[in-house]
């Protein structure tokens, strides 16, 4: 099969079918319609994919990766800000890609480093982001204390946590699977066809096109089949800054529209 897309443009796909999903996500009180949702179901893994095809070609990876953690920082209060200011009737806003994104290229380094036979190291970017999570949890236990609900805020603030990441820690292991069959895009594929599958079990294969639909996210195949390898036009930071850009805007939008 001829390939025909460079990674250029499946970001660009990418961009697309978020801006549709965020549509439905921030306007569903315009009527619109379901099925931007699952247009967006495939964002995801196209971003994980991309950030995997990165994190293997970039020449310095702790810079790489340090780009997404304050991508997430920054992130986080802008929804800090949006949720104080431009929500309506308790919503909340908790868009952040960077922290899904962040926590699988910390796994893709735990397992550079268990390939480099480093295996303290490896152990050490394995085991963190799970202490930190627990460590969150652990904020929850007996009674709420306004001092503990700051500490847990401020703490989650700066800290990505692998059990609360948009998409949930299923994405991450997408993004890692991704980067540990790099270059073997059947097993790359068959890594999305089963975490896809289980999306779809667990809430038992029910309301498939209602409310259970992450596991359309399969549909990302498509277009990762067709990426060529190549990297194509530089579009290095112009999703850092759409990102934010775009939710800053929708938030905005949103709220107006409904005063």
């Amino acid at each position: 099969m001829k390939k025909y897309l460079t990674g250029f443009q499946l970001k660009i796909i990418g961009l697309i079918t978020m801006v549709i999903d965020h549509l439905a996500e921030f306007f569903n009180f315009l009527g619109i319609p379901l099925w931007f949702h699952w247009v967006g179901r495939i964002t995801a893994p196209i971003f994980l994919f991309e950030s995997s095809e990165g994190f293997v070609h970039t020449s310095n990876r702790k810079k790489y990766m340090l780009r997404l953690l304050v991508g997430f920082w920054i992130m986080n209060l802008i929804n800090l800000v949006l949720n104080q200011y431009f929500v309506v009737n308790g919503e909340i806003i908790a868009n952040n890609v960077f922290s899904t994104l962040f926590l699988g290229t910390v796994y893709m380094q735990s397992i550079a480093y268990l390939k480099e036979r480093k295996f303290v190291a490896s152990f050490f970017w394995f085991i963190i982001p799970i202490l930190i999570g627990l460590i969150s949890f652990i904020f929850t236990i007996g009674e709420m204390s306004t001092i503990k609900m700051i500490s847990l805020q401020l703490y989650t603030l700066f800290l990505p946590s692998l059990f609360v990441t948009e998409g949930g820690f299923l994405m991450v292991i997408l993004g890692v699977l991704f980067y540990i069959f790099h270059g073997k895009k059947h097993f790359q594929v068959l890594s999305l066809g089963i975490v896809s599958f289980i999306s779809a079990a667990a809430n038992g294969f029910s309301d498939l096109f209602s409310s259970n639909y992450q596991w359309m996210m399969f549909f990302s195949a498509i277009p990762i089949i067709l990426y060529n390898g190549e990297k194509g036009k530089g579009l290095k930071s112009f999703f850092y800054y759409f990102y934010p850009a775009h939710i800053i805007l929708f938030a905005i939008l949103s709220f107006l529209l409904r005063q």
